[in-house]
C-alpha cells in the first residue's frame, strides 16, 4: 500500500520577498542599473574560469565602460569586475597607512596593447610606472586593509569577531575573476600591421548593502567608524606567481560617487597617453614585430606582458 507523500511547503509572497530583501540580487539589479545609466555595458552573472577546478563560475557584475583616445579608434576600457554582499552585520576592515603605497600602482591589473612601453632599445617599462599612475591612483593614497572580520553571536549570546565564508568567497571570487579577465584579453591578441591602443584596466569591487567599519588598532585598543570606501589589499598565490589586488570595497550608497572617482582616473590616464602617443605607437610596433612570427599563444602572451 502506497503511503500518502507529505506536501513540501510552499513559500508565501511575503516569505519570498523577505527572503530576496536578505539576498544579494537586489543589490545586483540596482548596481547593474547603475552602471547602465553612467554608460557602461553590463553583464550580469557574467562567467569566468574558477583556477583550480577549471569549471565555469559567476561573477555578479562585469561592466565595460570606453573611452576614445583618438580618431584612429585607439580606445581605453575600464573594467568594473563587482560582487554584491547583503552584509546583515557590519563589514569591518582593519586599516592602516601602507608604508609603500606609492608602488600600489604597480598592481594596477591591466591587459591589452600596450601593457607595457619601450623606454629604450630592448628596456621596457610598465604602463603604470611610466604614466606615473601613482601621482592620482586612490588606492596608491588612501589607508588600506588586510584583514576583514564580521561578526556572529554565539548560542549564549556572546559576539564574536570572525571571517563570515561569504566575504571571503567575494574577495576570492574578485581575485580569480580579474586573473581570467586579464588571461582572456591578453590571450585574444594576435599581431597586425594596423594595431591600435586597445587596453583594459580592471577595477575588483565588493559593494555591500550593509554597514561598512573602518577599524583602526591602537596597542591595547581600536577605534571604529563607519565608512563608505575602504580598500582592501589581498595577496594571492596564482600558478607559481604571487599576486596582488587592491580591492574597493564600497557602500550601495556610495557606489555613484566612486564610479566619479574612475571616471576621473581613467580620464587623467587618456590625457597621460595622449601627450605621449608617439612612444605608445613604436611600443606597439615593437611588440608587432616581436610576436608575429609566433605562433603559440602562451608565447604570445609572454610578450604583451611586462
Amino acid at each position: 500500500m502506497r503511503l500518502p507523500q507529505k506536501r513540501k511547503p510552499k513559500i508565501s509572497a511575503s516569505e519570498a520577498r523577505d527572503a530576496l530583501l536578505r539576498s544579494g540580487y537586489l543589490v545586483e539589479a540596482r548596481i547593474a542599473d547603475k552602471l547602465a545609466d553612467a554608460g557602461y555595458y553590463v553583464s550580469v552573472n557574467a562567467a569566468y574560469s574558477d583556477p583550480i577546478t577549471g569549471k565555469s563560475r559567476e561573477l555578479d557584475v562585469h561592466a565595460l565602460g570606453a573611452h576614445r583616445i583618438s580618431r584612429d579608434l585607439d580606445f581605453l576600457f575600464p573594467a568594473l569586475l563587482i560582487e554584491c554582499i547583503n552584509n546583515s552585520q557590519p563589514l569591518v576592515l582593519l586599516t592602516r597607512k601602507p608604508q609603500i603605497g606609492f608602488m600600489f600602482h604597480e598592481d594596477m591589473k591591466l591587459a591589452g596593447l600596450p601593457a607595457k612601453i619601450l623606454v629604450k632599445r630592448n628596456e621596457w617599462e610598465s604602463l603604470p610606472a611610466f604614466l606615473n599612475m601613482d601621482k592620482f591612483l586612490h588606492f596608491c593614497k588612501s589607508r588600506v586593509a588586510t584583514q576583514f572580520c564580521s561578526f556572529s553571536q554565539t548560542k549564549d549570546t556572546k559576539w564574536i569577531a570572525l571571517h563570515e565564508s561569504p566575504h571571503f568567497d567575494s574577495f576570492q571570487k574578485l581575485c580569480d575573476a580579474t586573473a581570467h579577465f586579464v588571461e582572456k584579453q591578453f590571450g585574444n591578441y594576435r599581431p597586425a600591421a594596423d594595431d591600435l591602443i586597445n587596453i583594459e584596466f580592471y577595477y575588483p569591487v565588493a559593494v555591500v548593502q550593509g554597514d561598512l567599519v573602518d577599524a583602526r588598532p591602537s596597542r591595547r585598543d581600536v577605534s571604529l567608524r563607519k565608512a563608505d570606501h575602504l580598500v582592501y589589499r589581498r595577496t594571492v598565490i596564482q600558478g607559481t606567481e604571487e599576486e596582488s589586488y587592491n580591492i574597493d570595497v564600497v557602500t550601495e550608497r556610495f557606489f555613484p560617487r566612486f564610479l566619479r572617482t574612475v571616471e576621473d582616473e581613467m580620464s587623467k590616464t587618456v590625457s597621460r597617453i595622449k601627450r605621449r602617443k608617439k612612444d605608445f605607437r613604436r611600443s606597439i610596433g615593437a611588440i608587432s614585430d616581436m610576436t608575429k612570427r609566433l605562433r603559440s599563444p602562451d608565447r604570445i602572451r609572454e610578450k604583451l606582458k611586462f
